[in-house]
């Protein structure tokens, strides 16, 4: 997590533009989000758990940098500056926040559900609009960062996350969800 945080010092704050945001790289490489590791970690168990996807969604055409609106961000304390494609890792989008320094809120797309599940033994599994999602928290230097890989099609998750100082866990896992289902209804039914 230390990495999410030498990341998120690289990022500069500017005005918000969506049209050339998505479209400007931000220095440096970009580092898995918590628990989103390059080598899978050993599950807690031998049980793998099985994604529930009521509406397999496609993610064919869609911008990781419009998953969340600057609407979906206002509860969050909206967005500040540029998007940056591609941080905290390929295929997503983070949105630095006006509610704190480094705060950060960030979509994308990942890897299928199970192989989230195992790269985050100490996660959960929880429900988003009949989806299986997979919940994992964790507190660093006084940012709570939770992340949730949401089963949205067999070869794939939709990634969501929230990094916020001085937060709980409580509070935000429940933004989170917030800002997944936001996202989550961004993508149309296969």
């Amino acid at each position: 997590m230390t990495l999410v945080r030498r990341w998120l010092l690289l990022v500069p704050v500017c005005l918000l533009s969506v049209v050339t945001g998505c479209a400007t790289q931000v220095p440096g490489a970009p580092i898995p989000a918590a628990g989103f590791h390059n080598e899978p970690t050993p599950p807690r168990s031998t049980m793998t758990p099985q994604a529930r996807i009521p509406i397999p969604r496609t993610i064919a055409g869609i911008d990781p940098c419009n998953l969340l609106t600057p609407a979906d961000l206002a509860l969050v304390g909206g967005p500040v500056g540029p998007p940056h494609p591609d941080n905290p890792i390929a295929g997503s989008c983070a949105h630095l926040l006006g509610s704190g320094p480094e705060n950060t809120a960030a979509a994308g797309f990942y890897e299928p559900f199970e192989k989230a599940a195992n790269r985050q033994p100490r996660g959960v599994q929880v429900d988003v609009e009949g989806h299986s999602a997979w919940l994992y928290c964790e507190l660093v230097s006084g940012y709570q960062t939770c992340t949730a890989a949401t089963a949205i099609h067999q070869d794939h998750s939709m990634l969501t996350m929230l990094s916020m100082q001085g937060a709980s866990a409580a509070d935000t896992s429940d933004q989170l969800f917030q800002l997944t289902r936001a996202a989550l209804g961004k993508l149309p039914a296969v």
